[in-house]
């Protein structure tokens, strides 16, 4: 009986709700576009940032390697180690140096980085330059193509330096 009294007195205090049928559905036709747009732009540039961090570090392990003095070869194995998600080979390297020059006291022009079999050519005190450039592949191209910048075929360009002094 309690239970019936608290309805009625419930239902006496309260105002009659309009009807609104349908509000909720045309509302979430409204909204939903924007909020399946904010959750694949949130999941894009995550993927993004995290293949860029990753080319960072590959960058600073082989600029790390050739600063010591490490071979081509072992520079191109400290980027494949580094690169854990991103697929072997997509990633191109530029491996570089620049020494300073006494005379007029400043760096000298950029030079591709060689090797003469046990270490790199670039002399002691010389700036090696390692480049990382990564083709990145959008999750869903069409829609944000656009905001990224990206290419016909859905890709944007990441591109991470690392650049230390030869020891």
């Amino acid at each position: 009986m309690e239970r019936k009294a608290f309805t009625r007195r419930w239902a006496q205090a309260c105002p009659r709700r309009t009807v609104r049928r349908g509000a909720v559905t045309v509302e979430l036709a409204l909204v939903a576009p924007l909020i399946v747009f904010l959750l694949f732009s949130i999941l894009e540039i995550g993927y993004m940032v995290k293949d860029r961090a990753e080319l960072g570090q590959a960058a600073r392990e082989a600029a790390r390697i050739a600063a010591v003095g490490g071979t081509l070869a072992r520079m191109n194995e400290g980027v494949a180690t580094s690169l854990a998600t991103i697929p072997q080979g997509s990633a191109t390297a530029e491996y570089q140096y620049r020494p300073w020059d006494e005379e007029t006291q400043t760096w000298g022009s950029w030079t591709d980085l060689g090797t003469d079999g046990t270490m790199n050519n670039a002399a002691p005190g010389s700036q090696i330059r390692v480049r990382l450039n990564y083709k990145h592949h959008l999750l869903v191209p069409g829609m944000m193509s656009s905001v990224l910048g990206a290419d016909e075929n859905g890709d944007v360009d990441l591109t991470a330096a690392s650049v230390m002094m030869r020891e």
